[in-house]
């Protein structure tokens, strides 16, 4: 299996500078505007969170025709999707798929920052049942510096747990992967972010 690791964690909410807003307030660590996804109705804030890792705030970019986003329909800051990077996505997929996991082909995105540098990256997801919480995969563009390398600091990713009725398939999913994330059963599907921060430990719950 390629290595793979937490590359960031997302926070939906519907509105970017209120998110941003409240989560300044929680943590004490003012987010920086990263830019909108053209064509996917989102854009995004972000946080470095050490090692190689930052979270990202998206809310709705608002651009004319684009698609509603399920992630993005929060009040207030609510986790909504992770990802997991790599520097060899095909050999991810294809050693996923012969452990029969249901992996996507590899997607092409794009995004341009505030300062006119362009990020790019390919992207997969795994489907199946028992799976919805599952993290996506990135392999960022050669070239294409990686978003946490300028973001605002002074947050560390503390833990990641997840809640699952049925926590065997994203269990054995962590595995297959190596990444070690708690999956508990629990009465419905949730995921919790917790970070370090100036103003202590912050929580963010689904």
């Amino acid at each position: 299996m390629p290595a793979v690791g937490i590359d960031h964690l997302i926070l939906g909410v519907d509105d970017l500078e209120k998110g941003m807003s409240e989560f300044a307030s929680k943590t004490g660590v003012k987010p920086m505007k990263g830019g909108i996804h053209p064509g996917r109705g989102t854009q995004n804030a972000l946080v470095g969170l050490g090692n190689g890792r930052y979270l990202e705030i998206l809310a709705p970019s608002r651009e004319p025709g684009t698609p509603a986003d399920a992630r993005v329909a929060f009040a207030a800051l609510t986790p909504s999707g992770w990802a997991l990077h790599t520097d060899n996505l095909g050999g991810v997929i294809a050693t996923l798929r012969g452990a029969a996991f249901v992996v996507s082909d590899a997607r092409a995105g794009a995004r341009t920052r505030p300062d006119g540098a362009k990020l790019a990256w390919q992207a997969a997801d795994v489907g199946g049942a028992g799976l919805d919480a599952a993290p996506f995969f990135i392999q960022w563009g050669q070239g294409s510096a990686h978003p946490s390398g300028d973001a605002p600091t002074g947050c560390t990713l503390d833990r990641v747990t997840m809640t699952e009725p049925d926590p065997a398939p994203l269990a054995r999913f962590f595995r297959a992967v190596r990444v070690d994330v708690p999956v508990a059963k629990g009465a419905r599907r949730g995921m919790t972010i917790t970070l370090a921060c100036p103003t202590g430990k912050v929580t963010f719950g689904s």
